[in-house]
């Protein structure tokens, strides 16, 4: 299971920018992130660090949804490994963008 997450953590850290349309994967900085060339409900890693707690990590993320003010969610995450691939994940972000959205009185849909 740690190699694989390993693995997946390496694929997602060295894709090729092209290749965000569909799958999340991780850019060098926010000014990079083109949201044109990124699929709604998709996570796209910006950082990850070790956090100096084991089992920790330090994860900066867009969450990339038209609902989003601006497009897009910024997310400064602690906690243990994660899949920017998971569906409830992704669920969860787009539920607080959507909430953020009502919460301002914008209609951002």
């Amino acid at each position: 299971m740690f190699i694989k997450a390993v693995a997946l953590v390496a694929i997602i850290l060295f894709a090729p920018a092209p290749s965000l349309a569909q799958n999340s994967g991780s850019v060098t900085s926010l000014e990079t992130l083109n949201l044109a060339d990124i699929a709604d409900d998709s996570i796209v890693v910006l950082s990850k660090s070790e956090s100096g707690v084991p089992g920790v990590v330090h994860v900066k993320y867009a969450y990339v949804n038209s609902i989003c003010s601006g497009g897009l969610q910024l997310v400064d995450y602690y906690g243990g490994e994660f899949d920017p691939n998971d569906r409830s994940l992704r669920r969860i972000e787009g539920q607080r963008c959507s909430r953020e959205s009502h919460d301002s009185g914008g209609d951002e849909n």
